[in-house]
């Protein structure tokens, strides 16, 4: 094994950094495979072997990649070289890329560029790397992550954190040479790696500084995704912008979220590494061939808006054959029909997720789910399929609407449907559409179901009379719509707004609570974290038999279908904590905020809030945390009412 004299430690200091014309060579695409993040320093041998085996089914389509992220290294050099873990790793490095190699895999590293690993304790590569560079090739490592902790600062004076990591990134990737994929993995993104990146030989960046690593949800899945636009001019073949691991899997979203995070990465040109055990990754969103093709192709453009109003966005990526990757994403809370024009001439429009192929003059248009993307590969084409189809069900009464449609239990609301020959390339004959509701409940068409024929352009609305049981508990529910083999679906929420006069709103059910420490209470104070277990709501020795007791920060949300007009109640910090605690009390009607207390303490009296929510649909009580933090702020709404007409 080679070990790095300090002689030619000091001469690497000293060389000047050459881009390698070939760093990208060894990734023809963005790379795929599974990272080990999830196990943390758990991580060892046989759960490695375990991932790589069930990962085998996905090697067709481009995943090849095992990487093992950090936890890997002794806590110490042996004899000068980097050693792994003998609990973890007991065979080696050696031995674990020759099974992965053997499965016709690739095996991967992470390392830093710092005095140490972040995480597990073993040494960085900081003034080693050439040696270690050479271990890991004759390792056989096919990819290294270069992490970037516990950099000594203090050996560069004068420069700042870009300056240090252009010295510092470059000399791995120069060690490494053209055959290892190098994944620069900035993630706090102080050296702005997007910058320089490129010329610096890199595979990938990473583009994460909202949240890092990312987290397994939908808001922060797509504020990732944001601050990685950002960073599309930089990204291109062989160095690609990386917003971080694929989650589908995990359980934090739903199988529709995942499949928007896949399509996201796929036009982004991203890495597409699974953070989930391959076992449990989703083949309905991991492997579908047609979506992995766009992210894998050789043009290896990161796709671009060609709209954006903030929340439904259109991104389009040109193909190496001509075709182009169109991709519709609403992110807002409702369904919402996205359109585009794709240019003067006909084209064969491919649904990818679906296989749905239609035909069109140059309109694009569908109505995508609430969360949803759906990604077309559009080609100029005269083939003769069938005109592509506008299928609406309960489009937003405008623009912007993010809240599904209520419906009272026993009464009738109205949801309406619409199917327009978008596409415009032949004539829709004997058009009829259908609707599908859970059980118990009716529906009954107020307008015509039919059309003979719909020329392009023209559209088909139906109106539907629906109404749930008198019964029927609060919640969403699924409307589903059909025309011929088409279906589109609408989320309607079923609520019940107060009745006339003057009502307590811990008698009224709220569509929707989120509290800061255990549940919102009903006529007690929050009490601690587990469910009942509030005493009688108390403000400066005064009881309140009627409230709601809340721990700041917390939102309440109620529906009041425009019938409403005051809402009313004392506010204060509950006397269980004492004269600590603060929170600022508001009132906020629709998109408004209406009133609010200003910021309340332990050691104050309740305050009246009265707020006028006059055409309301929906009111929300919210406790801010009082500019602090969210310490003993136990906030009661007490004797919290509301009038309606």
């Amino acid at each position: 094994m080679r070990i790095l004299t300090a002689a030619a430690a000091a001469a690497l200091l000293a060389m000047p950094f050459v881009p390698l014309a070939g760093a990208a060579d060894a990734a023809a695409g963005p790379p795929m495979g599974w990272s080990s993040r999830s196990l943390g320093c758990s991580v060892s041998e046989s759960s490695v072997r375990k991932a790589a085996d069930a990962l085998v089914p996905l090697v067709p389509l481009g995943y090849r990649y095992v990487i093992i992220d950090d936890c890997w290294l002794a806590t110490h050099r042996a004899g000068g070289a980097l050693a792994p873990d003998a609990t973890r790793f007991p065979g080696g490095v050696a031995a674990l890329a020759d099974y992965v190699h053997g499965k016709g895999m690739k095996l991967g590293l992470s390392l830093s560029a710092g005095t140490k690993a972040c995480s597990g304790g073993g040494p960085g590569s900081y003034r080693s790397e050439a040696a270690d560079a050479e271990q890991l090739k004759g390792w056989g490592v096919d990819y290294v992550k270069y992490d970037w902790c516990n950099i000594p600062a203090a050996d560069f004076p004068g420069q700042n954190v870009q300056q240090i990591a252009q010295v510092l990134y470059p000399r791995m990737r120069q060690a490494l040479g053209a055959g290892v994929v190098f994944a620069m993995n900035n993630e706090d993104g102080s050296t702005v790696p997007w910058l320089w990146g490129k010329g610096a030989g890199a595979t990938t960046w990473r583009t994460n500084v909202y949240n890092r690593p990312i987290p397994d949800t939908y808001a922060s899945m797509v504020d990732v995704w944001e601050t990685n636009q950002l960073r599309a001019e930089y990204a291109g073949p062989g160095s690609w912008a990386d917003p971080d691991l694929i989650q589908a899997g995990r359980g934090g979203m739903t199988e529709a979220e995942y499949r928007t995070q896949f399509t996201l990465w796929a036009v982004g040109a991203a890495p597409l590494i699974l953070q989930a055990d391959p076992a449990a990754a989703p083949p309905s969103v991991v492997a579908n061939p047609k979506v992995v093709a766009v992210n894998q192709d050789s043009l290896g453009v990161h796709g671009t808006f060609v709209k954006t109003d903030g929340w439904y966005h259109v991104l389009s990526k040109p193909l190496a054959n001509g075709d182009r990757a169109v991709a519709l994403f609403n992110e807002s809370d409702r369904a919402a029909t996205i359109a585009t024009r794709l240019g003067g001439s006909r084209y064969r429009v491919e649904e990818l997720w679906s296989g749905a192929v239609a035909s069109s003059t140059g309109a694009l248009s569908a109505q995508v789910p609430a969360h949803g993307a759906l990604l077309y590969r559009v080609s100029e084409s005269r083939e003769q399929a069938p005109p592509l189809v506008t299928f609406e069900a309960d489009p937003p009464a405008f623009l912007g609407d993010d809240r599904p449609s209520v419906l009272e239990p026993g009464k009738a609301g109205e949801i309406v449907t619409r199917v327009t020959n978008t596409g415009a390339t032949a004539r829709l004959r004997d058009v009829e559409v259908a609707a599908r509701v859970p059980d118990g409940w009716q529906v009954a068409a107020r307008t015509t179901t039919r059309a003979s024929r719909l020329d392009g352009g023209q559209t088909l609305t139906v109106k539907w009379a629906v109404t749930p049981p008198a019964g029927a508990t609060p919640g969403n529910y699924e409307l589903t719509f059909t025309q011929g083999a088409r279906s589109a679906v609408a989320v309607v929420t079923v609520a019940t707004a107060p009745g006339r006069g003057r009502t307590f709103l811990s008698d009224v059910a709220w569509t929707s609570a989120k509290n800061y420490f255990g549940p919102v209470e009903k006529d007690t104070s929050n009490g601690d974290k587990a469910a009942g277990d509030g005493k009688p709501i108390t403000i400066e020795g005064v009881t309140y038999a009627k409230g709601l007791g809340a721990h700041a920060p917390a939102e309440i949300e109620y529906y009041l279908a425009g019938r409403c007009s005051t809402v009313e109640f004392q506010a204060g910090i509950d006397d269980e904590v004492g004269a600590a605690g603060s929170a600022d009390f508001e009132v906020w009607a629709d998109g408004g905020r209406v009133a609010h207390s200003g910021v309340l303490t332990g050691s104050m009296p309740a305050r009246k809030v009265t707020a006028s929510v006059e055409g309301a649909r929906y009111v929300r009580l919210v406790a801010t945390n009082g500019g602090d933090n969210a310490t003993s702020d136990h906030a009661d709404f007490a004797e919290a009412t509301v009038t309606c007409n």
